[in-house]
């Protein structure tokens, strides 16, 4: 640990902060919300909706949000908490390589978010799905972003705030807004959290490519070895 590079010090600190915040905030609300329902089922955002299937913004493996050709080499998964610090700085410094990755047809971007610091990350999630189910992948991919762009450093926002993202991003409020205040997706949300968690992730932002961890200390270099998996499997 001694030897450890000062980004990455800098990275595991900022990390165990933001957990410890977590724990002290958001447990008790959590556990109230996902006990015992692990593993019921709940409705998944796109199933009533096959429009979306071949879209080149669609739901993919259930919890995802895919970008790009389902046909890609290179299937790049972004495992994310909306309320997660690092998860921003990964998204902004991500966003223009790895859609133009998938512009070009190289790469299948799969934002897979998860919720496991506060209720933030689960109401985000949350309205996130309304809106994929709602149909239309492109406010989804909208919502997504403003949803780490306008993350809370304090109070919850309430769900007209959600609702008024979510119009922001070009979902329609008399699709979305019953979804989204009444937690239509909160089962989607523990289930895709808990699917993640059997994958072996146990922080974010994770990235898997072709189904392999991608490792590093940094957003940058995470980055880094992200687009550098894409190139090698082309």
């Amino acid at each position: 640990m001694n030897n450890a590079a000062p980004g990455r010090r800098n990275l595991i600190v900022a990390g165990v902060i933001v957990v410890v915040l977590a724990i002290v905030i958001g447990v008790g609300w959590a556990i109230q919300a996902n006990r015992d329902t692990t593993g019921d089922k709940g409705k998944t955002p796109g199933d009533s909706n096959s429009t979306l299937a071949s879209a080149p913004i669609a739901p993919v493996d259930t919890y995802g949000l895919g970008v790009g050709e389902a046909a890609a080499k290179a299937k790049v998964e972004i495992f994310e908490d909306f309320q997660c610090p690092h998860c921003k700085d990964f998204e902004e410094a991500s966003r223009e390589q790895l859609r133009a990755l998938a512009e070009d047809g190289k790469a299948l971007v799969v934002y897979r978010p998860m919720a496991f610091l506060n209720e933030y990350s689960v109401k985000a999630m949350n309205a996130f799905g309304a809106v994929i189910d709602a149909g239309d992948g492109s406010a989804a991919l909208a919502l997504h972003d403003a949803l780490f762009a306008d993350q809370p450093a304090g109070e919850i926002p309430s769900d007209d705030w959600f609702v008024e993202r979510a119009q922001a991003a070009g979902a329609d409020e008399a699709e979305v807004r019953d979804a989204i205040t009444g937690m239509e997706f909160q089962q989607w949300v523990v289930n895709g959290t808990d699917d993640a968690s059997k994958r072996g992730v146990t922080g974010t932002p994770t990235v898997f490519v072709n189904g392999k961890q991608v490792e590093a200390n940094t957003i940058e270099a995470l980055l880094e070895a992200t687009v550098q998996a894409v190139n090698a499997a082309q």
